[in-house]
């Protein structure tokens, strides 16, 4: 496609800022020396190869620019043009893409009521692995977290082109990392673990071993809430299929990751997570268990300076043969009795259930948090 047969008022949308982003995010670097009204960038496969960005948003031709721009970046990435546009239209985000290949889809339409569970299965399966991002387990009794909410209510809907595509904009929380906490954005972890999750399902189909994913130490994104939700999402047809992609923000390309990553959904694969449902939903749940240990940091706040600190406490517990290490979330209360336990260095018993996860442990549901009697003050 060239440069022309892009749409030059979309085209004049398009900021300098998020061009730049993009090529940046790709490896290009800038120029040294050219300054004005144009910004030059050359390519991280070919010095000679360059890239000229219009600054001016004010000019006559800065759509004519803008979409030549395109064009080269499309070229380099070996990407459609209308797909480099759509991305720079939108925000900071990894774009997830649903394509469905069936014979209700052949036309580039479907039945309202068939695009209606679709998009209701998404919006079920982009929450179970985003809770699963906080607390890997096999059924979500209720999917209501803050964090995973506000990643839902932030997502945006997309349009495809040529046929019925359902493309979900992820939008990146940009947060600034505090120390002790995690640098990836909340929103980056939901989308790599959903990929990451339905590779693995594609894998159990090949090997036999569905059980396996019944372990959220190796498959923390895996639960009765997803399998449900893909249900949903499942063509009908005995050679139909759904095309699930990622095309990561070009602000933020993940090292040694594949610019665009996809998975073919086959009927086997549906019929391995509608399997999974009652055994996922089956085992047996942690219990509440008593723990003893010391606080070793504290990373909670408050919303305001006239309220005290709560929320996130980091833990090292003892249990009979393992030292292990676990985050928790505590009341203002709670919060207050962990500030003295770490100064003092003084043990604390707590009541809850333990989650493992392979990054950092978590205790939910507590009952009791306090100092251990013998070394209370």
């Amino acid at each position: 496609m060239r440069a022309s047969e892009l749409p030059i008022a979309q085209t004049r949308m398009i900021t300098p800022r998020a061009l730049r982003g993009y090529a940046e995010g790709l490896g290009w670097s800038k120029v040294e020396g050219v300054n004005g009204k144009i910004v030059a960038y050359q390519s991280p496969i070919s010095p000679v190869r360059q890239l000229i960005i219009p600054l001016d948003e004010k000019l006559d031709d800065y759509g004519e620019r803008t979409a030549e721009a395109v064009v080269r970046l499309a070229q380099f990435e070996n990407r459609s043009p209308i797909d480099v546009l759509d991305h720079l239209l939108t925000l900071p985000a990894d774009i997830l893409g649903f394509r469905e290949v069936s014979p209700e889809s052949e036309a580039g339409d479907i039945s309202l009521e068939h695009g209606s569970r679709l998009i209701e299965g998404t919006k079920k399966a982009l929450l179970a692995v985003a809770h699963s991002v906080e607390i890997p387990q096999l059924v979500h009794p209720r999917l209501s977290r803050d964090a995973a909410r506000q990643f839902l209510s932030r997502c945006r809907m997309t349009t495809g082109r040529g046929s019925f595509v359902l493309n979900v904009a992820c939008v990146l929380d940009r947060t600034v990392a505090l120390p002790g906490s995690d640098p990836v954005p909340f929103t980056r972890r939901v989308t790599t673990l959903f990929l990451d999750t339905l590779f693995a399902l594609n894998e159990a189909v090949e090997s036999g071993h569905a059980v396996r994913l019944a372990d959220t130490t190796s498959h923390p994104g895996m639960s009765a809430n997803l399998c449900e939700a893909l249900g949903q999402l499942r063509p009908s047809g005995d050679r139909s299929h759904l095309t699930v992609s990622v095309a990561w923000s070009r602000a933020m390309v993940p090292g040694n990751a594949e610019l665009n990553r996809h998975v073919q959904l086959r009927q086997e694969t549906f019929e391995v997570a509608e399997a999974l449902t009652p055994i996922l939903r089956s085992q047996p749940q942690p219990k509440p268990v008593r723990f003893f240990g010391y606080v070793e940091s504290l990373h909670g706040g408050a919303p305001d300076n006239d309220q005290p600190p709560f929320g996130e406490v980091r833990l090292r517990l003892f249990e009979t043969d393992e030292e292990l290490r676990a985050k928790v979330d505590l009341s203002i209360e709670q919060y207050a009795i962990a500030g003295r336990a770490h100064l003092a260095n003084l043990p604390v018993m707590l009541s809850g259930t333990l989650f493992r996860s392979p990054r950092l442990n978590r205790i939910e549901s507590i009952r009791q948090f306090d100092l251990v009697p013998f070394h209370k003050e």
